[in-house]
């Protein structure tokens, strides 16, 4: 009797502490204290050209009276707070976050009456297969923004909510093809053979192909605002043809002579394209501006590859030539989209036979000067945020150079098209691994690749 009442006694016990755990742990997930960012005053303050931070909206509230973040009703809205450190194109993005998380992302800043502005927004990048956020806009040096990210919301339900991972960096939409804006750059390639244009969205996955463009056409990265689209310089006549990604209306463009290199380029805009050539008969740059209204600059001589880009902390691309018989790159810096305040200079970087393939290699926000060398497969880097000089071996002396940030980090990565497979190789910046993708064949030229050599 007495052994019963002790073997009783103690399942009673044990039913008892465990109903107490389960009470416990159900009080504990009912209050669990919101992230520290929750509201709006308490906006984490994160800094730098290059913020890539991994955050939770889980228990995230929505303040009264607070905004639908990018017009959805939401209700796990977390707060940043980032202070721009140079005038730049810059992408706010959670479109590395793993799990798909359906986020909603709003950027504002304040007014002159210190009231929130909105700035940009995003939902989906590519909805049902893309569901996070990517948004591209010009920043303004020292201004400060406030940055929500959000769980969308359907059918009158709270917000979802979960691990995101939230990217701040520059955006070089003129180089690297980034057809499905989600901020990463797609493999591309343009088949001269039937004029097609053949790329993966990275947002997605999907093979896409459009027909634009005929054999001898020069393919090019150019950008209307936010996106891509196909264009072809024609160097028998001198024309540009382009075709919107996201249509099929045509727009052509007399600009050019032929021998003319086709040379497009963000000179007056912050975001788009301008059509440009350089004329290697008299070393003159012709830049489209409006109908009947072009700029000129007289840089460079015969022989010199035409190499533009933004080497300078503004958001106007700078003119530029490297001159391989001396391995001299020389650029006339600019300041503003005017000719005021252009200043010069010079660096000896590279040799006779090299492919010159500047890029924003070290996250910077501004163009690093480099080199391929196809006699040694090797890239030589002259990084701008330090002045170091980096060497990476990566090709054989077939491989065609590629530019484009193929893994979404605000690095370019290292990355060759081996036209004998149609074999892509990429090293990958943000983990220093190798990605290899067979797509194309010999004869395909990559997208991203300068067609100028």
């Amino acid at each position: 009797m007495k052994q019963y009442k002790k073997t009783n006694s103690v399942k009673i016990f044990t039913l008892v502490f465990a109903i107490a755990i389960v009470f416990s742990g159900f009080a504990l997930s009912a209050f669990a204290a919101p992230p520290a960012n929750d509201n709006f005053a308490n906006a984490e303050i994160i800094n730098g050209i290059q913020v890539h931070i991994t955050r939770s909206n889980v228990e995230a509230t929505k303040e009264p009276g607070e905004a639908n973040h990018a017009n959805n009703p939401g209700g796990k809205s977390v707060w940043f707070k980032w202070t721009a450190p140079m005038s730049r194109v810059m992408s706010f993005t959670t479109n590395r976050s793993a799990g798909n998380l359906n986020t909603l992302l709003h950027v504002y800043k304040l007014n002159a009456q210190s009231n929130l502005q909105s700035v940009t927004f995003s939902n989906d990048i590519n909805s049902p297969a893309d569901l996070r956020s990517f948004a591209r806009i010009l920043i303004q040096q020292s201004t400060t923004y406030y940055i929500a990210i959000d769980g969308f919301s359907e059918n009158g339900q709270t917000g979802v909510e979960g691990t995101f991972l939230l990217d701040i960096q520059p955006s070089f939409n003129f180089q690297g093809a980034d057809y499905d804006s989600d901020g990463m750059t797609d493999f591309a390639y343009f088949r001269p053979s039937d004029g097609s244009w053949n790329y993966i969205e990275t947002s997605s996955g999907v093979v896409k192909k459009r027909f634009w463009g005929t054999n001898g056409d020069i393919p090019l990265v150019y950008s209307n605002s936010n996106t891509n689209e196909f264009a072809v310089f024609r160097p028998s006549n001198g024309h540009w043809y382009q075709q919107p990604a996201f249509s099929t209306s045509n727009i052509y463009l007399p600009w050019g002579l032929p021998g003319d290199i086709p040379v497009p380029a963000n000179y007056e805009s912050t975001l788009a394209t301008q059509p440009a050539v350089f004329r290697p008969s008299d070393g003159i740059w012709y830049i489209y501006r409006t109908e009947n209204i072009f700029d000129y600059y007289r840089f460079g001589q015969a022989g010199d590859i035409p190499v533009p880009g933004l080497y300078s902390p503004d958001p106007f691309a700078d003119i530029a030539v490297f001159r391989p018989s001396d391995g001299v790159w020389y650029f006339t810096k600019r300041i503003s989209n005017t000719h005021l305040g252009d200043t010069f200079s010079a660096v000896q970087f590279g040799q006779q036979g090299d492919k010159p393939v500047p890029a924003d290699y070290d996250g910077d926000g501004i163009l690093d000067v480099a080199v391929y060398r196809p006699s040694t497969g090797a890239w030589y880097v002259l990084q701008s945020s330090d002045g170091q000089f980096k060497g990476v071996q990566w090709g054989i002396a077939e491989d065609i150079p590629t530019t484009g940030d193929f893994d979404g980090d605000g690095k370019f990565d290292f990355a060759v098209f081996r036209p004998s497979t149609g074999e892509w190789y990429i090293l990958r910046s943000s983990d220093g691994q190798v990605q290899a993708k067979q797509f194309g064949q010999n004869g395909d030229i990559p997208v991203t690749a300068n067609r100028t050599f």
